[in-house]
């Protein structure tokens, strides 16, 4: 299979910059994952490129050359699918170690993460931090003075030069032809600078875009540039697309009332971090959904069908599944960790005391012995839940935190925002992101004959885009159907992920509504409200009287969305939050047929797209052991070590073994202490003596010099002998004099150190094969002793004179 990568090698320091600093630390950082490893952001090189390629463009049409338009590769906003969306998606830019097996990388980050667990703690992601970046300082000038101005120190941590990068570039739905990609490769050649203070010497790079085919041979995809002829880069397959504005809508028709008879549960595994925007946060910050809305599932199934031979939106079989309600796609929530079940969000009715975290269900039975008026008692927060018995089981979504800016839109020569204060000038943006690596389940109900053929339409395994800024670093999923035929609806509970049979408990005049996922009604002038719509509860279930609500535990919230294929927003509706618990009074009796058909049919407006599920009495009588069970709490004791115990990844020893040198200097800088507090002041050296020292080292001359001094010098240096049983310096006795550390120090440095950097080694990497942490040893001995031994010098000559 052919891949295609964007590689970005850096002939300088680079300053990707990640929006933030870190107090007291730097003030200006770059991206790094969890783990310490740099990346470049997805988001910013496609910005990049698209301005790259725009250039490339306009060179092409001073030589009246036909292009193929920027719109049609990186996309537009307010453009049909195709007519305006990216046919090509870009990954987030990660390591690569050149000349290194093709699973280096996930080798590093299996052992990264290893020595980082909270059991290990071996390593920081700083340490691998500081690997790969440097800190500068830099400050303002004053042009009177020609001194620094106050108050205008700042830190920039920035990548140091030489390291190379790969970023992911997948083609959408097209087989690329040669144009194309020698159009995308002309662009990469001609991206040479990237990230901050491109003009003060930072972020010069050299980009190119290869194939790497199935047996790993890579090719660079640029032409050659021929002074008389130009290559081709107008693509012929994408110029049957025509840039157009949307001008239509496309009817929805109404949701069928018909209750599903089967389902089919589908999973979601985030490959990359995923947006799906909510109404909250300020104007500049886009705060992301925990789940994933049935809305988008929808619509890649819509678009799956609309792509087989012969389809289209008139089909009848297009307007009854799709428009009508025929399928109703609810929404994916996490997976549980431990079994891989659909979890639900945690009903509003369990709370925990503020006091001792004990649970309590307001519905139900206190757990400790006083009443429950006088327990402080707080909301489980944004988690999903599972009952095992009496246990509640929850777990937390992940989410992360990026920074993103839309640079000026009217002046290309601005790389960067101006600010809100210039009109069109751009501005600083936050994506509150869930975290990729995260799996989700939801599922499809209908009949077996739609579900069926959806089977047909939706194949999996495929990886599908989801969510906001589909085209460059967020969005992308793989999908799999998790039942391999449809099975019968009849009394699967969403309540247990759909996973137990079990019979519907009746209250008889008592009825508990738990929604399962965001409700939306309508009051009575067909206006949106987050009032339940107790009317359409006594229709379903056929009875005559109102019912009551005798207590509920409700929250609200904003729904909102995207129509992608108008490339319009959809009306924002006031809805009943899911997690809500309604308790009613009935007047009339119903039975257990009438309330298993609301529950699985559900209530309110659009559920087709997930909205309106419910559980009915299933918390009757529930009562919850007094302590909450977090399935993604941290396993302290058993992290996953990786397998190969010496094929260590080339770069883990580089990263591992400045902190042995570290150490080392740590340790010198503490004998120095000692042999100055052990040393009587009256016999240290004299000045003069102690600054020729200095000379003689900083000249690497002290080791033949030593011999040769006269005797008044030999004498200040060999009067007296040093207790150093603290110090444990490899090859040198308990007594000795200045001369013989001096001696003995410049002599054979790497005996010296030694003992030091095998100590160490044998700290950081015990889990490592004995020859792997041998070589290592060696492999520092020799290059780093001579530099600690000088170090350690210079650091002894400064205490004695500090001392005398």
């Amino acid at each position: 299979m052919t891949k295609y990568v964007l590689e970005i090698k850096l002939k300088s320091p680079l300053t990707s910059a990640a929006g933030e600093g870190r107090v007291g630390v730097v003030d200006r950082d770059i991206a790094f994952d969890t783990l310490g490893l740099p990346i470049i952001p997805g988001r910013r090189l496609k910005g990049l490129w698209r301005d790259a390629y725009r250039d490339v463009v306009d060179a092409w049409h001073q030589c009246k050359q036909d292009t193929t338009p920027v719109e049609l590769v990186f996309g537009d906003t307010g453009m049909r699918p195709y007519q305006g969306d990216a046919c090509i998606h870009i990954e987030n830019a990660e390591l690569h170690i050149e000349n290194a097996k093709l699973n280096d990388i996930s080798s590093l980050k299996e052992w990264l993460a290893y020595l980082q667990h909270p059991s290990i703690h071996k390593l920081h992601p700083d340490d691998v931090m500081q690997h790969y970046a440097t800190v500068r300082a830099q400050t303002a000038i004053d042009r009177h003075s020609g001194s620094a101005q106050e108050n205008t120190l700042r830190l920039t941590r920035t990548l140091k030069q030489g390291f190379v990068f790969r970023a992911p570039v997948n083609f959408v739905e097209i087989t690329p032809d040669k144009p194309l990609l020698h159009a995308l490769a002309l662009a990469a050649a001609s991206l040479t600078y990237m990230g901050t203070a491109r003009t003060r010497g930072l972020g010069k790079v050299n980009c190119r875009f290869l194939e790497i085919k199935s047996n790993s041979q890579e090719k660079d995809l640029k032409p050659q540039l021929n002074t008389n002829v130009l290559p081709l880069i107008k693509s012929n397959v994408l110029a049957k697309y025509v840039v157009t504005p949307v001008t239509q809508r496309t009817h929805t028709g109404n949701t069928s009332n018909k209750t599903p008879t089967h389902i089919l549960r589908y999973q979601l595994k985030l490959k990359t971090a995923t947006v799906i925007p909510t109404s909250e946060g300020d104007p500049n910050t886009v705060v992301s959904r925990l789940d994933i809305p049935g809305s988008h599932l929808w619509g890649i199934a819509a678009w799956s069908y609309l792509n087989q031979p012969n389809h289209n939106a008139a089909n009848p079989t297009f307007r009854k599944t799709f428009l009508n309600g025929g399928l109703r796609f609810l929404n994916a929530y996490p997976e549980a960790i431990d079994n891989e079940q659909r979890m639900i969000p945690v009903p509003h009715a369990i709370r925990k005391s503020k006091e001792d975290e004990s649970l309590y269900h307001l519905i139900g039975r206190p757990l400790i012995g006083r009443p429950l008026e006088d327990v402080p008692t707080k909301r489980l927060g944004p988690v999903y839940a599972r009952l095992d018995g009496n246990q509640l089981k929850t777990q937390s979504v992940k989410t992360e935190r990026n920074y993103h800016h839309a640079r000026v839109a009217h002046d290309r020569s601005k790389g960067r925002a101006l600010g809100a204060e210039v009109a069109d000038g751009g501005t600083l943006f936050t994506y509150n992101a869930i975290q990729p690596e995260q799996s989700f389940q939801g599922a499809v109900l209908g009949s077996e004959e739609d579900l069926t053929q959806l089977k047909t339409w939706l194949q999996s395994p495929q990886q599908v885009s989801i969510g906001r800024s589909r085209s460059a670093q967020y969005g992308q999923a793989d999908f799999e159907w998790v039942d391999k035929n449809p099975l019968p609806y009849d009394n699967l509970m969403e309540w247990d992920g759909f996973n137990e049979e079990q019979s519907i408990v009746n209250c008889e005049k008592q009825l508990i509504i738990t929604t399962l996922s965001p409700l939306l009604a309508v009051n009575e002038n067909g206006h949106p409200t987050a009032v339940f719509p107790i009317q359409e509860l006594a229709n379903t279930l056929g009875i005559h009287s109102t019912p009551k609500i005798q207590s509920s535990h409700t929250r609200t919230e904003v729904i909102s969305g995207y129509s992608t294929h108008l490339r319009l927003p959809r009306q924002q509706s006031q809805a009943i939050a899911a997690g809500s618990v309604f308790v009613f009074n009935l007047n009339e009796q119903v039975t257990d047929a009438q309330l298993m058909e609301l529950e699985r049919n559900g209530l309110g407006l659009r559920k087709a797209e997930g909205f309106g599920r419910i559980a009915v009495n299933r918390e009757k009588d529930l009562h919850l052991n007094s302590e909450e069970e977090k399935l993604d709490a941290p396993n302290l004791n058993e992290p996953n070590r990786p397998k190969a115990k010496e094929d260590i990844p080339s770069d883990l020893s580089d990263i591992l073994k400045p902190m042995v040198v570290t150490y080392c200097r740590t340790e010198m800088q503490r004998y120095v202490s000692e042999i100055t507090n052990n040393l009587p002041k009256k016999e240290i050296p004299s000045n003069a003596l102690l600054g020729r020292l200095r000379l003689l080292l900083q000249d690497n001359s002290l080791a033949e010099s030593l011999d040769k001094l006269r005797k008044p010098a030999m004498a200040q240096l060999t009067n007296y002998s040093i207790d150093i049983r603290e110090c444990n310096l490899s090859e040198l006795d308990n007594k000795q004099t200045l001369f013989d550390i001096f001696k003995k120090t410049c002599d054979k440095p790497e005996l010296f150190t030694k003992n030091m950097i095998e100590t160490k080694v044998n700290e950081l990497a015990d889990m490592f094969g004995e020859e792997t942490r041998n070589k290592m040893i060696e492999t520092i001995v020799n290059k780093q002793s001579a530099t600690l031994c000088r170090e350690f010098l210079d650091y002894l000559i400064t205490a004695l004179r500090r001392k005398s």
